[in-house]
């Protein structure tokens, strides 16, 4: 079972004939889901009709799995085939696939989700200078309020309101955005929520005057009209966003599969800008998993190896979905000729990233820290309120 675009569909169709020619015998059902998949998967878990082998969004949903006893533990499988998964996967992302000890899938893609895209168009119709692999996040400010405004470019003559950066407040970005200023939404233990401390407040405080002094953001009602950080991009209302290698296809790279043409306007990325506590921004990686009730544990893991570390993780990488999360595999010359001069790029951010601290009631947690910190990026509530709010409101959540 997997998720996913009519690229994903196609990249998969070709690993299914691909496996099922590699291990004779082999026959493989496909359940492509492209409506509420992380609730489809749920239910059917939840029946006792999970799939043999299933992708789950590892930081965000393994350690609630394991909680539940939907999976299997894959341990036995790796000792017996001499598996050093640390020499295997990119280190930055393989935390993901291990919780209490033990492995519970295997990774099929790495990406680094704080990757800075620019439009240069808007830079050279402001006189702004490019963005640097060397920029902080105080480089960034000057030049997103520079790149705000009401003007006209090359390829769309109409003047209109742009903004300098597309202020995204996804769990992804609020990570990125403490931790380059040293903080973090909860303690190494997972025990205590620190998104009152000082380094994350400061964090907070910094983007929101970004949007509601310095004006090089949108605020919460211009946002609503300039789009998300990719649509928006894509329409050239914001100068820079944040992303990661899997959103080449809907911004910048014509694609029959997500129906995305050319872009009209020059564009370029480089790594994430630094923050007074350094320069990380948040990996992730998707998990190919083994149903703890299969009666195909053996071809199931045979599988999971096929779609990670073999051939199907090859394919992953030409169809440009993502990354492939092991190293030989990201390294073939297929998947450097897909991602082309942006290849180094992805890569050397791999090195920089790091993953979130989640908790096992994850969506849970997430849904209550949306909801507690929306007024503040509304602009309708401090910084100190906001926080203290979601970390009182999230106690419950949290591990004892």
């Amino acid at each position: 079972m997997f998720w996913g675009d009519k690229g994903e569909k196609a990249e998969q169709d070709a690993d299914v004939q691909l496996a099922e020619k590699a291990c004779p015998g082999l026959h493989v059902t496909e359940i492509w889901d492209q409506g509420n998949y992380d609730n489809d998967l749920a239910t059917k878990i939840g029946s006792g009709n999970a799939p043999d082998v299933f992708q789950i969004d590892a930081v965000k949903y393994l350690k609630q799995y394991v909680a539940q006893g939907a999976l299997a533990n894959l341990d036995p499988y790796i000792q017996r085939d001499n598996l050093n998964l640390s020499n295997i996967y990119w280190p930055a992302c393989l935390p993901e696939a291990s919780y209490q000890g033990h492995v519970w899938g295997l990774e099929r893609d790495c990406g680094n989700q704080g990757v800075l895209f620019y439009n240069k168009d808007m830079f050279d119709a402001k006189k702004v200078a490019y963005p640097t692999d060397n920029w902080t996040y105080d480089d960034l400010a000057k030049a997103a309020a520079a790149l705000s405004g009401n003007y006209a470019l090359p390829t769309d003559s109409t003047s209109r309101l742009r903004f300098g950066y597309a202020l995204n407040q996804d769990d992804y970005r609020i990570n990125q955005y403490m931790w380059d200023w040293g903080g973090d939404w909860l303690s190494e233990d997972l025990k205590t929520c620190t998104m009152t401390s000082q380094p994350a407040q400061a964090a907070f405080t910094w983007f929101i005057n970004l949007a509601y002094q310095q004006h090089g953001a949108p605020t919460a009602t211009q946002a609503a009209a300039a789009g998300d950080y990719v649509g928006g991009f894509r329409d050239q209302h914001y100068a820079m966003t944040f992303a990661g290698p899997w959103a080449l296809d809907y911004m910048v790279k014509p694609s029959s599969y997500t129906g995305v043409s050319a872009p009209t306007f020059h564009w370029g990325a480089v790594l994430t800008p630094k923050g007074p506590g350094g320069s990380q921004a948040l990996v992730d990686s998707s998990l190919e998993v083994i149903s703890a009730k299969s009666s195909n544990k053996d071809a199931a893991w045979w599988l999971s190896r096929f779609l990670t570390e073999g051939p199907g993780g090859a394919l992953e990488g030409e169809y440009g979905i993502g990354i492939p999360a092991a190293m030989a595999v990201a390294n073939s010359p297929s998947v450097k000729n897909e991602y082309g001069p942006l290849y180094d790029l992805f890569t050397q951010a791999l090195k920089n990233g790091r993953v979130m601290r989640t908790v096992p009631q994850y969506t849970k947690f997430w849904d209550t820290v949306n909801t507690d910190l929306t007024p503040m990026w509304k602009n309708q509530e401090s910084v100190a309120a906001a926080t203290a709010k979601a970390c009182q409101d999230v106690a419950p959540l949290l591990p004892k």
